[in-house]
């Protein structure tokens, strides 16, 4: 560290409250430790020990970087759980191809060199790929760790990965192996389409994108990306005739089998059966990384009637890889179930009464303990008064938890009622259609909009009008809205992103994913309950 740098390192740390130099000093990457600790040595003594306290914390979160390596025959799901993962841990994504796209198209030292290579036909070397994984695993979004996907891919690469990790103390955390018979991945492979610019991963059969409505036939114009609604594209090395040579390569001695050996002897891998249904197989996995997850994502979404919830809220749980919960589908499924809350309620609705905010935070106080809010929960319809804000944050306060995120669509009342009158919903899922803004694609241009001619796009349900869509009901549904919400906004008001809601769907997409980004980013959120802050 040179003077000038010293000495407006020293004014930093004389000048700084805790929580500034905690959040400056959590992103020191192992390679700059050594050199901040002789730093940190000579600074004044006024200054020394609480930085010193500082940096241990700092310097204990990077020598713990969470290190995954995912591994699985083409096929397997590793482009649909990596999204999954990212969601769950907050960490980056790495894999060897994008890194090698990236750096080509940066015009880097080592993009000119691999650009260079595969011009001329060959592959790209061990060692060229080895230092773009070098190069950014140092980056700052890798902080606190990263999960490879496609690296190492020999044992010699592994060793190499390995030897290079110890000069930091680190070493990688786990390796995940899905496991999947050869047999059951042509059909895989041979269905699958992808998102170029995400790299989510759908499959005509077990995870069709809901633009597919049953029956059409697979093509660019009914297989779009949920999130963005671009087209999807099939890999042309997607065949039986490749999958075979990859197979053989996957299995090989010079392959990822191998790998896999070499890492069982350090006791790190674990195997999830990647044959089950993809709920379960993401439910193997979260069971496995879940005590590596820093918080659980808590989230509200808010908007008028017609404000877009119904088509955002479930891009939101996707995204983030939690569940969009409304009161009344706990409340249904509490008394489906018959939990004793759900009996509760059934009698009081039965009667003709209205259920109590207090039998509603039980329900929800229920429905957060199970298994697929373990990283997080996406309310909708609730809390609908500051009572029931207050209730929610005491619930939450007494698991060290609070509320991460809360988004407001923000859409003037004069906009909303022709959205509201053109409104249909598919009721099983809730997702959301309009005969002119998003019309399902059964609704043909110049057709009158009717139960025969608005279905679902995913199941070819016929879909349904609320009773309550009319301009008669909406004015009372908007002074209520007001009058409930408003307080509840500024109760958040710390925590509130507004997005302009009568802009187009993709651009109010990307206002609401701008909001998300540091709920996608470690660190963002308080710990788990039972974990240390």
């Amino acid at each position: 560290m040179g003077t000038g740098a010293f000495s407006g390192f020293s004014a930093f740390v004389r000048q700084s409250e805790p929580a500034e130099l905690e959040a400056a000093l959590g992103s020191v990457l192992p390679a700059e430790r050594q050199r901040l600790a002789k730093a940190l040595e000579v600074v004044n003594t006024d200054g020394v020990v609480s930085v010193e306290r500082q940096v241990s914390i700092s310097a204990a979160s990077v020598d713990n970087r969470i290190i995954f390596i995912l591994c699985g025959p083409s096929g397997a799901g590793k482009g649909t759980l990596a999204p999954q993962m990212v969601a769950r841990l907050g960490l980056p994504e790495i894999s060897t191809g994008d890194m090698l796209r990236a750096a080509i198209t940066d015009g880097t030292e080592l993009g000119l060199q691999a650009k260079s290579v595969m011009d001329a036909g060959g592959l790209v070397s061990d060692d060229l790929v080895f230092r773009l994984v070098k190069d950014r695993i140092q980056a700052f979004d890798c902080r606190h760790g990263f999960i490879l996907d496609g690296f190492p891919r020999t044992v010699p690469q592994a060793k190499l990965f390995d030897e290079m990790l110890a000069k930091t103390n680190e070493k990688v955390t786990m390796v995940v192996e899905l496991s999947v018979p050869d047999e059951v991945l042509p059909e895989r492979i041979t269905g699958r389409w992808i998102h170029t610019g995400s790299g989510r991963s759908y499959h005509v059969k077990f995870n069709p994108p809901i633009s597919l409505k049953e029956g059409a036939e697979p093509s660019p114009e009914t297989m779009k990306d949920d999130l963005t609604h671009e087209p999807l594209m099939r890999r042309t090395d997607d065949t039986e005739e490749v999958l075979k040579k990859r197979l053989e390569k996957y299995h090989c001695d010079g392959g990822t089998v191998p790998i896999l050996t070499y890492y069982r002897s350090a006791g790190i891998v674990r195997q999830v059966d990647a044959s089950q249904s993809r709920e379960d197989v993401w439910l193997s996995l979260e069971d496995l990384i879940m005590p590596f997850v820093a918080s659980r994502k808590i989230m509200i979404i808010f908007g008028p009637p017609g404000g877009g919830k119904g088509t955002h809220g479930p891009k939101i749980a996707s995204l983030l890889a939690i569940p969009q919960l409304s009161t009344g589908d706990m409340l249904r499924a509490a008394v489906a179930a018959g939990t004793a809350v759900g009996l509760e309620a059934k009698s009081v609705m039965a009667s003709g009464g209205l259920v109590s905010d207090d039998l509603v935070m039980n329900i929800i106080k229920d429905r957060i303990k199970e298994r697929d809010c373990r990283g997080g929960f996406l309310l909708d319809g609730f809390p609908r008064t500051v009572p029931q804000a207050q209730s929610l944050d005491a619930l939450l306060a007494g698991q060290n938890e609070k509320v991460s995120n809360v988004i407001a669509l923000v859409v003037p009342d004069s906009v909303l009622t022709e959205r509201i009158c053109g409104r249909w919903t598919h009721k099983a899922s809730g997702r959301s259609y309009h005969v002119k803004f998003m019309p399902p694609t059964s609704l043909k241009e110049g057709q009158e909009a009717t139960s025969e001619t608005m279905l679902d796009d995913l199941t070819g349900d016929p879909l349904v009008r609320r009773a309550d869509d009319t301009e008669e009901a909406l004015k009372t549904r908007l002074e209520t809205y007001h009058a409930q919400t408003v307080p509840i906004l500024s109760h958040y008001n710390k925590i509130v992103g507004e997005v302009d809601g009568q802009q187009r769907p993709l651009e109010v997409w990307s206002g609401i994913q701008a909001i998300l980004k540091p709920a996608l980013t470690r660190g963002a959120g308080r710990a788990r309950p039972g974990s240390k802050s």
